[in-house]
């Protein structure tokens, strides 16, 4: 019998999916994946679950009495530009915890993910780096109101909590277009199909400014060591790579990479400008014998005009995890380099 059964919530998303599959591969796991759709995963009990619905996820919930661990890795929908609804969010996260905790006895820990919108970064200039004791963002976000509600509930229980707080999380799934690397690699892609210099499609103070990346197996190895150390009970971490950049800096080694001419900063609404490419796709797709992407599973270019348009510093202090013991760091640049030959090899770029 596993020593640790964990529940996983959001378990199709980039970073529940990937958690899932660490999980899985470790014999102290068993492992329940929790989401809408579907995920086959070798050894992993999927359940399909509206955890918006308190009658649903207390029904389908309620019969893993033997959970020690949950992790939170889900989020409401909601359309691309508008706020993210905070009662949702509370109320998804309460339906969770309220069917599964009180028939858990073993119930040790729960890890909530959130990220650097706690401070703010999508408001405006804030302080940098931001460290975990900062001053709340105003007005209040659906992580606050998260993190409060596990707090207020673990002063009664036997269970603690942590939070990771990540920013830009990369990785190399090709079915999960909100994602920087692919963002970049399709339109360097594109760009040159088209003979185009690679030109950094953002604001220019944008492409000046500080910045920082999450790979998804840096936080998944946070994750692991938050719930296993005594110390992080109750506790709340930065988790990036470890550094920051300037986009101005490394956007040379991308064009580099894909053999391209870098361009002038030309300053574009991706979501707009790259909306009728799709016949430019699906040529480079039969030139090159990829695997066969739909255009609109490509990449949100949305999200590239959200981290493109900041012209402000967004950085994160990863000192109270580091004094606390997690002293992982990867280079950002090496890691979009080696996202791109992952999606090479996968032959979903060419």
């Amino acid at each position: 019998m596993a020593r640790y059964a964990a529940v996983v919530l959001g378990a199709t998303g980039m970073v529940g999916r990937s958690l899932t599959e660490a999980l899985a591969s470790n014999s102290d796991w068993e492992v329940v994946a929790v989401a809408r759709r579907p995920l086959d995963i070798k050894g992993v009990n999927f359940v399909s679950v509206d955890i918006a619905s308190q009658t649903d996820a207390r029904q389908r919930l309620g019969e893993f009495g033997n959970t020690t661990h949950i992790f939170y890795a889900a989020r409401s929908d909601h359309p691309e530009g508008e706020p993210e609804p905070t009662d949702r969010n509370l109320l998804m996260l309460r339906n969770v915890v309220e069917a599964i905790e009180p028939r858990a006895a073993r119930l040790q820990h729960i890890h909530l993910v959130e990220g650097t919108k706690w401070y703010g970064s999508n408001m405006g200039p804030f302080r940098t780096p931001a460290r975990e004791d900062d001053p709340r963002a105003v007005p209040p976000n659906f992580y606050h109101v998260q993190q409060d509600y596990l707090s207020d509930r673990q002063r009664h229980a036997a269970w603690t909590w942590s939070a990771s707080r990540p920013h830009a999380i990369c990785h190399a799934a090709a079915d999960m277009p909100r994602n920087i690397v692919l963002v970049i690699a399709a339109y360097a892609v594109i760009c040159r199909e088209m003979g185009l210099p690679l030109s950094f499609p953002g604001t220019p103070a944008n492409y000046r400014a500080l910045y920082q990346c999450t790979s998804v197996e840096q936080l998944i190895a946070a994750i692991e060591w938050m719930v296993d150390q005594p110390s992080c009970a109750n506790q709340a971490f930065n988790i990036i790579n470890g550094d920051y950049f300037r986009w101005e800096n490394i956007w040379p080694r991308f064009a580099e990479y894909f053999g391209m001419e870098v361009g002038p900063v030309h300053t574009v609404h991706l979501g707009k400008a790259m909306a009728d490419k799709g016949s430019v796709w699906d040529k480079i797709v039969t030139k090159y014998g990829l695997r066969p992407t739909p255009y609109d599973r490509l990449a949100l270019w949305s999200y590239g005009d959200y981290v493109f348009t900041p012209g402000w510093d967004i950085m994160s202090d990863m000192t109270k995890a580091r004094l606390f013991g997690f002293n992982r760091t990867v280079s950002t640049e090496a890691e979009f380099i080696r996202y791109f030959d992952l999606l090479r090899a996968n032959r979903i770029l060419p």
